[in-house]
């Protein structure tokens, strides 16, 4: 099944500079992120001060979940989404996760499912961390396909 995050084309009526697109299920809810990302630089701006058009052609089309994803636990979900950076304005920026040597759910996603590679980083003569350095795991070509397929439709 096709994921759509829409797009809003969204400017206050105060200003003709100012012209941003927001992604929201619906045109109110873009209007009401515009209005809190927009209150500080405009202090007298009101909800019905926003312009808010659909945007379709900055849609972003996401793919449907990927089928390892049913068997991930929700410890695993949230290793591959910090790594992927999941909850951020661009997700994907990031494809690292920084752990001790025996964290078992990141050793799962290693080595049995092969969405990590690693561990990388210096270790010591029984495989622990150096320091506070720990040890990076970065996501595979398959992590990064998992990790994409797991974006939320809109970022919370």
């Amino acid at each position: 099944m096709t994921r759509i995050r829409k797009a809003w084309s969204v400017k206050p009526t105060l200003s003709d500079d100012v012209y941003e697109t927001f992604f929201a299920p619906t045109g109110s809810k873009a209007r009401y992120q515009a209005f809190l990302s927009w209150r500080d630089c405009f202090p007298d701006l009101k909800i019905a001060d926003i312009w808010v058009r659909r945007n379709k052609w900055r849609d972003v089309i996401l793919p449907p979940e990927h089928r390892l994803v049913s068997e991930l636990s929700p410890a695993e979900r949230h290793i591959i989404e910090h790594a992927y950076g999941s909850n951020s304005r661009d997700p994907g920026y990031r494809d690292h996760y920084c752990a001790g040597p025996a964290e078992l759910p990141l050793l799962r996603l290693t080595f049995e499912l092969g969405l990590f590679d690693g561990p990388h980083g210096r270790v010591d003569e029984y495989g622990l961390a150096l320091g506070w350095s720990g040890q990076f795991y970065y996501l595979t070509d398959l992590g990064k396909q998992v990790a994409h397929s797991m974006l939320p439709e809109y970022p919370r």
